[in-house]
Formats: structure tokens, C-alpha cells, sequence
């Protein structure tokens, strides 16, 4: 399993600024009457607008570091534990003691299990914590011919952010290299820091590997591991 993790999490909430996700995950949210569970929470990206919007949700994280800033997001917002509550545990082995009408994973955090192996025990594991009826929803990306043939020096994405704290841009850009064979992909996440006179200040740099799906393949995993698939969508 890949992971963003404990490294990530200085950064992460200053390169992932999507939001155009959100109201997805807020209704799906609303619809499921919750609780919700979401694998893979991080900072509370998604877990804490749900708890916003009035939804319990449970957030699950590997990364100790990664839990501490959505713990820290959430007492700042004054949303207690009765509203929101995030637990570290591995999303393939993971033992909560309750049920959930929806579970989700946004942001393609799936991914970051790299064999069909883990694949099928986050699945399992996933399900014997869904209510009966209850539905699992995730997000994944499906790459094009061109991207996997694609000069790994050309970026897949080049955008830009502002620092927070010093009002200075930082400038993220995404390189990948994939593992035709094993589907995986190996991204590595470059940011500069560019100061008000244009001068590059700081630099660095953040790895993960993704493993890459395929429509039907994902179907049949999911029928595999006991799931009908209800709704496929192309978009958010």
C-alpha cells in the first residue's frame, strides 16, 4: 500500500485545494441519512464539510500526522465528536464496532492500494461495515493513451497556489512515470516557493505510487468482493 502519510502533511493542505468535489460527497452525505464513513480522511478535506452540512462521519487515516491537523481543523470549527471523529487505522484492516449506511472514498485514495490483494481486503473489510442496503462510493481516475505515453520530463498538471502564511506562490507541479505491467504509477509532486520579486525561496518535492483501474476491471472487483454496482459516473 502506498500512502501519503505522515511526510505529506506539511504540504498537503497547501497543493490539494480542490473543492469542486465537495457539494458530490456533502450530498451523497445528506442522501445516506449517515453516519458516513470515509477511508483514507487525511486533513478532513471532505469529512468536515459533511460534519458541517449536519452528517456524523467517522474519518479513517493511516497517517497520525494527517489525523492531527483534521483533529485540530475540527476544534477550531467547534464540531465535537458526536459530529465528527477520526480514528487511524489501515483501510484494510480496520475493526470500528459499528455499521454505516455510506461509506466513501474520495480523491482517488483507493488507489494507493497497489495489488489486487489489498484491493480485495480493504473491500471486505469496507463491507462488514456497511448497513444492510448501505452503498460504498468512491473516486478514481481512469488514464488516457496519452498520458500513459506520455515523455515523463512533459508534467501531467502545472498549477499554482498561494502560501498561506508568507502570501508567496508556490508553484506545484506533477510528474509520472507508470509500471505499464503492474498499473502503477509513480508521481512525484514538485513545489516551489517564488517570493514577491520572482525569486525562488524554497523547493521541494513529495512522492506516492497510484495503482490505475480500468472501468470493467473495477466492476468485476467489486462483484468479486460481494458489491452490485449501482451507478457509474464520468464526472462529478
Amino acid at each position: 500500500m502506498s500512502s501519503y502519510g505522515d511526510t505529506w502533511a506539511d504540504i498537503y493542505d497547501q497543493v490539494h485545494v480542490l473543492t469542486e468535489d465537495i457539494p458530490f460527497w456533502v450530498d451523497e452525505a445528506l442522501a445516506s441519512g449517515g453516519p458516513v464513513l470515509e477511508l483514507a480522511c487525511g486533513t478532513g478535506r471532505v469529512a468536515i464539510p459533511i460534519a458541517q452540512a449536519g452528517v456524523p462521519v467517522v474519518g479513517l487515516d493511516s497517517s497520525a500526522a494527517m489525523l492531527k491537523l483534521a483533529r485540530a481543523k475540527a476544534r477550531k470549527l467547534k464540531l465535537g465528536a458526536e459530529r465528527v471523529r477520526f480514528v487511524r487505522g489501515d483501510m484494510r484492516s480496520f475493526s470500528l464496532g459499528q455499521r454505516f449506511p455510506l461509506a466513501i472514498i474520495p480523491f482517488r485514495s483507493f488507489q494507493l492500494l497497489l495489488s489486487v490483494a489489498e484491493q480485495h481486503q480493504a473491500l471486505e473489510a469496507i463491507r462488514a461495515h456497511l448497513s444492510p442496503g448501505g452503498r460504498l462510493v468512491f473516486s478514481l481516475f481512469v488514464p488516457g493513451l496519452d498520458l500513459l505515453t506520455r515523455d515523463p520530463s512533459t508534467p501531467m498538471a502545472d498549477y499554482e497556489v498561494a502560501a498561506p502564511m508568507s502570501g508567496h506562490r508556490l508553484l506545484v507541479s506533477l510528474h509520472s512515470q507508470y509500471d505499464t505491467f503492474n498499473q502503477v504509477a509513480a508521481v512525484r509532486t514538485s513545489i516551489q516557493e517564488v517570493d514577491e520579486h520572482g525569486a525562488v525561496v524554497g523547493e521541494t518535492h513529495r512522492d506516492h505510487q497510484l495503482r490505475y483501474l480500468y472501468r470493467f476491471e473495477v466492476q468485476h472487483l467489486l462483484a468479486a468482493c460481494g458489491y452490485d454496482v449501482v451507478d457509474v459516473y464520468g464526472s462529478f
